[in-house]
């Protein structure tokens, strides 16, 4: 099996189209899921997916292997694409026009329509408290909460202490819960 640094080789020096579709082949199912884990929207997730494939694949003459692997580095890409998105004007007018009925056709039975848009609220409101943070802050979210990486490994992958990223991530949980709180109450 060629590798991915071989891959990446190939499509920047050469446009090969044949190492791009390997190179895609090898990590979109695996993104798509990442991705939808994050949603929990189908279409969404297909699109989302589409653009991280996309931005990843222009932004290949930038990437350094010598900073992360590939595969930490597409989901990097991925989780910014998903936190941009929650940013969105379009995401929060498509949040607000979406008819009861579109979601109780996908879904089943009443209880798993709740359920749904229970979750798909929960994750919006999460992404958009985590949107308005620092971007320091977001990055350590990101790669604890998406790509399950540990505070060691974070502190690692960021040049920072790991206290430093505890400090940030265990702040951020508590902005989070204090601000669902509120939307709680409302």
């Amino acid at each position: 099996m060629v590798s991915d640094h071989e891959l990446i080789r190939r499509i920047v020096r050469r446009g090969d189209k044949e190492a791009a579709d390997t190179l895609f082949d090898r990590y979109y199912r695996e993104i798509y899921a990442f991705v939808y884990r994050q949603c929990g929207e189908k279409e969404l997730a297909m699109d989302l997916t589409q653009e991280v494939m996309i931005a990843a694949f222009q932004g290949l003459p930038g990437y350094d292997v010598r900073k992360a692997s590939f595969r930490t580095w597409l989901y990097r890409v991925a989780a910014n694409r998903i936190t941009d998105h929650y940013r969105s004007r379009r995401h929060r007018e498509a949040a607000a026009e979406i008819p009861l009925e579109e979601t109780a056709e996908e879904a089943g039975t009443e209880e798993d329509v709740l359920n749904q848009l229970e979750r798909k609220d929960r994750i919006r409101q999460v992404m958009e408290i985590v949107s308005t943070c620092p971007l320091s802050w977001v990055q350590v979210f990101e790669l604890r909460a998406f790509e399950e990486m540990s505070f060691a490994e974070i502190a690692r992958e960021l040049d920072v202490s790991e206290s430093t990223v505890k400090t940030r991530w265990f702040t951020m949980i508590r902005r989070i819960r204090k601000e669902l709180g509120s939307h709680d109450a409302d």
